[in-house]
């Protein structure tokens, strides 16, 4: 049998330095890392974030699969709805900003993680 010399250096060949990595081993790391995925996306929704705008003025607690928990704000606020509305605003799309931060997180530490199976 011929060896084939790949690119970036690497033999590839009857002469076995190469992981043996059959049809069924792969798909069975597919089912095992969809199956994680699948518990990430479940455990979102225990996952919270909190964020902020005008100084703490609002706050704003939300789950990480994109439920808003609760909106806390300083009465005062009450007096300029123009401005409640826009901290309220600022508010979400920071928590918002969390929740994406978050997810991308532990999706990260699950493909790493997921690398050495």
């Amino acid at each position: 049998m011929k060896k084939i010399k790949g690119f970036g250096g690497r033999s590839y060949g009857p002469k076995g330095e190469s992981k043996d990595l059959s049809l069924a081993s792969i798909q069975k790391m597919q089912e095992e890392m969809a199956k994680k995925v699948q518990e990430l996306e479940a455990s979102f929704g225990q996952m919270e974030v909190t964020a902020t705008a005008g100084g703490g003025a609002v706050r704003v607690t939300a789950a990480c699969d994109y439920r808003i928990l609760s909106i806390e704000y300083d009465d005062e606020l009450l007096q300029d709805k123009e401005m409640f509305n826009d901290l309220i605003i600022a508010a979400v799309n920071e928590a918002l900003r969390e929740i994406q931060k978050r997810r991308d997180e532990e999706m990260a530490k699950l493909v790493q993680g997921g690398l050495s199976l």
